[in-house]
Parts: structure tokens; C-alpha cells; sequence
């Protein structure tokens, strides 16, 4: 399975350095030096060759609208072809970048218009993208700071790994955008699935007991000084989230209550994967 971040880049690089040579070079220039039609070129490129080769391609943090539409006619032309978004893309529009502290948004592909997420959000409804992951990349703010008055110099992305799943049901299932049982699908079952690992996604007999339980009727706001990922800010910041894990067992053992690591250290085990295309 090929995995392919969907930008060509030499449309991007030359409209890169035709900004940084006019003075653009705010936050919001990040998003408009790479405009839809540098993802939307990749993502046909891509098609093509998978079409002529043949093999499943896997489309990754998809933005763009147009995106999911070029996914859905090729998969009716026979292309084994699969796409997915990350959780920034569902809560943030490319307004982020206007904001005085826009670095903090600086992620490739950029975010987009709110027609562009709404378009999303449909598509995840109905199944043309088949998850959402969480790009992650937990640079300190330090590093961010280094290219606070050059886009081109912002470390690219925006921590995530471990919001993603309250956000996704604060935004998704509260809101009324999925239902419950889609979004099982895109945060476990389907995953499970795609990546060949055989004992999750699932609770059957015989499979391991990976369980999160989250009460849905709690409302608390983001705040990244309780995040335990290893970074130092958060993008998510002061936002207002509707649901919150309680406890999370993996193979029957609680490792996560309330907000609290309880898991024995080394208690980790190397996952098998058997891929069936």
C-alpha cells in the first residue's frame, strides 16, 4: 500500500518563492502560496499512476473539496484508492492564519476555506474518506517561533494525537455531522482494518479488549498544560469540548483513568500486521 501526501511540489516551491520574494510572508501567505490546485494536481497524478500500475493507494490529510470527489470517480473506474483528513482540518479554516499568533497553524497541506471543510465533513459522513488521523507533529513553540515573520520557516504541523478523539466526537457526533456508529468506523474499526491489525478494531471474542469510555454529557475546555503529549502548546487551546474519555483499558487492563496514565511501563507489545489487498 502506497501512502502519499498529495502536494506537487514544484507548483508549490514556485509559488513559495515567488511570496517570500514579494514581502508575503504572514501566515495566511502559507496557505495561499499552496492554493487547492497544488493538492488537487498531486492527487490526479497520483490517480493516473496508480490506474496504470494498480497496487491500493492511500490518499493522506485530503483538504481540499474537490479532493474526495477525485477519489470517488476513480474508485467507480476500478482504481483501489482510499483517503483520509486529520482533525485540524474538521476544526480550523485558514481564518487561523489571519490571527496575530497564526504560526501556531502553519501545516501542510494548509487549511482551507469553510467550504472546503464542510465538504469534509460530508465526505466523511457518507464514506468517501475513510478516517481521520492526526498528522502529528509536536514541535516545541520555540521551534514554531523560529519563522514567526517567514512561513517559509515555520516547522510545518500542529500537535494532535492526543485531542483527536474528544474532538472528533465534540465536532462530529455532538454537532450532529456523523452518527455514533460512523464514527467508531473511522476512529477504530476501519483502521484496524486498512493497517492489517487483526486483534483491534473490534470487540469479538478472542480479540484484544482495547475499550475507551467516554461520557458524553461532559463539557470542559482544552487546555494544553494537561495534555501529556511532548510538547509545550497547543493549537486546540480554549476550546469548548463536548465529551471526555473516562478510562481507557488496552487487552483488558486499565492504562488511562480519568486523566492520569496508570499503565506499568514496557507493558507494550510489537502489533503483527497482515495487509490484504
Amino acid at each position: 500500500m502506497m501512502m502519499v501526501h498529495a502536494e506537487d511540489n514544484d507548483l508549490a516551491e514556485a509559488s513559495i518563492a515567488r511570496y517570500v520574494e514579494s514581502g508575503r510572508t504572514a501566515a495566511i501567505h502559507h496557505a495561499e502560496s499552496k492554493p487547492i490546485e497544488v493538492e488537487n494536481r498531486a492527487i490526479e497524478t497520483c490517480l493516473r499512476v496508480a490506474q496504470e500500475v494498480g497496487g491500493r493507494l492511500f490518499i493522506v490529510h485530503m483538504t481540499t473539496a474537490e479532493g474526495p470527489e477525485l477519489v470517488g470517480r476513480a474508485r467507480a473506474a476500478g482504481v483501489d484508492v482510499i483517503a483520509e483528513t486529520c482533525t485540524h482540518y474538521l476544526v480550523f479554516t485558514d481564518d487561523m492564519l489571519r490571527r496575530a499568533d497564526g504560526i501556531k497553524w502553519v501545516c501542510s497541506p494548509p487549511l482551507r476555506d469553510a467550504r472546503a471543510q464542510d465538504a469534509l465533513w460530508r465526505c466523511l459522513a457518507d464514506g468517501r474518506l475513510a478516517m481521520v488521523t492526526s498528522d502529528d507533529a509536536a514541535y516545541a513553540w520555540e521551534a514554531k517561533l523560529y519563522g514567526q515573520d517567514r512561513f517559509d520557516l515555520v516547522p510545518n504541523g500542529i500537535p494532535g494525537i492526543e485531542p483527536r478523539f474528544q474532538l472528533l466526537y465534540s465536532e462530529g457526533v455532538a454537532t450532529g455531522r456523523i452518527s455514533l456508529p460512523r464514527f467508531v468506523e473511522l476512529v477504530s474499526t476501519t483502521p484496524a482494518r486498512l493497517f492489517g491489525l487483526t486483534q483491534k478494531g473490534a470487540l469479538y471474542p478472542g480479540m484484544d479488549a482495547d475499550i475507551v469510555l467516554l461520557d458524553p454529557t461532559v463539557k470542559w475546555t482544552m487546555n494544553g498544560q494537561t495534555l501529556h503529549m511532548a510538547t509545550d502548546w497547543s493549537a486546540y487551546e480554549g476550546i469548548e469540548i463536548t465529551g471526555k474519555i473516562q478510562r481507557v483499558y488496552a487487552r483488558g487492563e486499565l492504562i488511562i483513568d480519568g486523566d492520569t496514565c496508570v499503565a506499568e511501563k514496557g507493558r507494550g507489545r510489537y502489533l503483527h500486521r497482515r495487509l490484504e489487498l
